[in-house]
């Protein structure tokens, strides 16, 4: 295979020296910071367009033409310094697709544009990103955070455009008085080793040790083993992040086609994260999808999958399998440090060459397509949800009695959505703990017509404080996400503003809940361009 720096794309070699943000688990999709220390905040937009055609006066109808999503790479502080976003990779799972957008597919882009079929996208922004200032042409890489709830969702409706702002924080609080310095210092023997599949690729006196689909060249002592990785898989990670959610997938989504799903149409998921930490004595290299065997092209998403990754199973309290789902990595990486002692303290793995290094630790957000199980047929009652990394053995390694986690879940009727949650969840497609908006139950609108309606969003009608979300409701009923017609989280700030068509029956109510079940906030809502309804539109509700 030759050495590492020849394998290695040079683009993802910057992003490893640049970026030192790591990629926390997915709970940071379900919790909010309570403080936040940072003395600027930049908003890039994430501007959607589903497009369409349409003649005459008539209201266009909602179809599932083709639209576009475009994202904007620059923003402007409120300084007035220029940023882009670098080395970003996005994930959108949509109706009947998932989308990717790489921020890096040419050095001097500013915007990135997709087809996009008109529905509920879910948006979700790898690790490895950041911010560079640009002053006067010179560039410099910031470290930076990100404020927007990742993953989080969106509606993309014909002939509109839908803002979904993306928020991120560079800088911070100024400090004073004494502070320590900790110097850490990784030492490394000799030259790079050189990767190999076998050791006729070696130098003499060297064996190649390999610890997935690729090996290292080493020079062993007489009778030393090779160094083996040892992955491990976390429960508190997957215990701490279960959600069951319902969805509806179209007959040419990728889910079904990949076997994620049991069916078409609406389904409920069991949603759970899995973190893969190697706690070994090697790196878990796969190495470049392109260049070697191991992964498979899947035609639907359009990348690379190693189909061995994981297996998952609900397992009832008999121990017979209740339901299966199917799992593929399509990136492993370097997510987050396990702060094993003498581990390297730099990301060296990511999507364009892949693994995971000793003392790291992978992470598959609940968020992801195909991180679920489908309990669609599935009776209430207790089981287990089992978790097996690496099950087939495809992957070398020291220990395989730790590839197993398993996590006690409950699977009970889904409460309604104006009903507490029976768990703490957060995010905008639960259905639980929502409650009716006073004076905006059974509103009148003209069929087909856009609607916005929001609490201090981009538009700037009504106002709002903690971290609200807004949901619109066909009729006087409480929706669920699976016949939501309208739904936001955030719209330029924790305030959101949602945009929808106007369904046929001309009549429309809305929902408020807060970002984390049980939270408080407030949401005096608005609707753009049209007057407020009259006090005795619809009943207060508590």
């Amino acid at each position: 295979m030759g050495n590492e720096n020849g394998a290695l794309d040079r683009r993802f070699e910057n992003q490893l020296r640049t970026s030192t943000r790591e990629r926390r688990v997915q709970s940071l999709a379900l919790t909010r910071a309570s403080s936040l220390r940072a003395c600027g905040a930049l908003m890039l937009a994430l501007v959607l367009a589903s497009l369409g055609c349409s003649s005459g006066s008539a209201p266009a109808p909602v179809t599932t033409q083709p639209g576009q999503i475009a994202l904007n790479l620059t923003g402007v502080s409120a300084s007035g310094a220029v940023y882009r976003l670098r080395q970003a990779f996005f994930i959108a799972n949509g109706p009947d697709s998932t989308i990717f957008l790489d921020t890096e597919e040419s050095p001097n882009l500013t915007q990135l544009t997709a087809a996009a079929s008109p529905g509920f996208y879910t948006l979700f922004l790898q690790g490895g990103w950041f911010l560079e200032r640009v002053d006067n042409g010179v560039k410099t890489p910031l470290a930076a955070e990100l404020l927007s709830p990742n993953p989080q969702s969106f509606l993309v409706v014909q002939n509109a455009l839908t803002n979904v702002p993306l928020r991120f924080a560079v800088g911070g609080e100024e400090l004073t008085g004494s502070f320590g310095i900790t110097l850490e210092v990784e030492e490394r023997q000799g030259p790079p080793a050189t990767l190999c599949q076998s050791t006729s690729e070696c130098a003499s006196g060297q064996t190649c040790c390999v610890s997935g689909f690729l090996g290292t060249c080493l020079a062993l002592g007489p009778g030393e083993p090779c160094p083996l990785p040892d992955l491990t898989v976390s429960a508190a990670t997957a215990a701490s992040s279960v959600s069951i959610t319902s969805e509806v997938f179209g007959p040419g989504s990728c889910a079904l086609e990949e076997g994620c799903v049991d069916g078409p149409g609406e389904r409920r998921l069991l949603r759970f994260s899995t973190e893969t930490g190697n706690i070994g004595e090697a790196d878990v290299i796969l190495g470049d999808p392109n260049g070697v065997p191991g992964f498979e092209f899947g035609q639907c998403h359009g990348h690379f999958h190693f189909e061995a990754y994981a297996s998952y199973e609900l397992v009832d309290t008999t121990g017979a399998i209740a339901a299966v789902g199917h799992k593929q990595a399509f990136c492993l990486l370097d997510s987050i440090p396990l702060g094993l002692p003498g581990a390297p303290t730099t990301p060296r793995f990511h999507c364009g060459f892949q693994g995971i290094q000793r003392g790291w630790s992978d992470v598959y957000g609940s968020g992801l397509d195909c991180q679920w199980v489908d309990i669609t047929s599935v009776p209430n009652g207790d089981y287990l949800l089992r978790i097996s990394i690496n099950p087939d053995r495809v992957l070398p390694e020291s220990n395989f009695d730790n590839n197993v986690a398993e996590v006690p879940v409950r699977i009970a009727d889904p409460p309604a959505p104006d009903e507490p949650c029976q768990f703490p969840q957060a995010g905008a497609s639960r259905d639980c703990d929502w409650s009716f908006a006073p004076g905006f139950i059974g509103l009148s609108c003209t069929p087909g017509e856009l609607v916005t309606i929001g609490c201090g969003g981009c538009s700037g009608v009504g106002s709002c404080s903690g971290d609200p979300m807004v949901r619109v409701c066909e009729g006087t009923e409480a929706c669920r996400l699976s016949t939501t017609i309208g739904l936001s989280d955030d719209s330029c700030s924790l305030c959101p503003e949602a945009q929808f068509i106007c369904p046929a029956s001309g009549q429309y109510s809305t929902l408020l809940a807060p970002f984390s079940s049980g939270s408080s906030f407030t949401c005096e809502l608005g609707i753009v361009n049209a007057p407020l309804p009259s006090a005795d539109a619809g009943a207060p509700q508590p």
